[in-house]
């Protein structure tokens, strides 16, 4: 179960006509990522850190082989991406998930997608495995000014704020 606390009447307003939407439109199951989108455009952090069972985005799920860790993906305003880092000969941007069974709400695929649209925001998206002195080093800020080289996860930010593009 998620709590979450909002100081905020703008977003509690947004919040409360969002539920009531839900109300009118019978039972749903809503990701925590599409709500996490939903405060990060009305709050406005500095970064959003999505919490996972794996180290971050992989270009194919993680237990096949030869899946490769993806450390940076840049989102263009028109919501197109590229993977920046590492760089892959022949990848085309695809990214191939796969979502368990018992996951109703998209698992990495949205993750991803949300992550994009956080992104346009001007907002770095951390996605990064729970449990970890890496999650740590994301949770409490650490990866803002700058990216270690063995830092375990993958960011997703805007391309206006990347450093490689002109």
């Amino acid at each position: 179960m998620v709590y979450i606390m909002v100081c905020n009447m703008s977003v509690t307003n947004s919040l409360l006509f969002f539920h009531i939407n839900l109300f009118y439109q019978g039972c749903t199951i809503l990701s925590g990522d599409v709500i996490i989108r939903h405060l990060a455009q009305e709050l406005m952090p500095q970064y959003v850190v999505f919490l996972t069972d794996v180290p971050g985005v992989f270009n194919r799920p993680p237990t096949e082989a030869n899946a490769v860790l993806l450390k940076e993906i840049v989102v263009n305003e028109d919501g197109s991406w590229s993977i920046v880092k590492p760089v892959l000969p022949h990848m085309n941007n695809a990214v191939q998930t796969a979502t368990a069974a018992h996951d109703t709400t998209g698992g990495m695929a949205t993750k991803i997608s949300e992550a994009a649209m956080i992104a346009k925001f001007g907002i770095d998206v951390y996605i990064v495995q729970a449990g970890t002195d890496h999650s740590l080093k994301a949770l409490n800020g650490e990866l803002k000014e700058e990216m270690p080289d063995n830092w375990i996860g993958t960011i997703v930010r805007n391309s206006k704020f990347f450093e490689g593009s002109a």
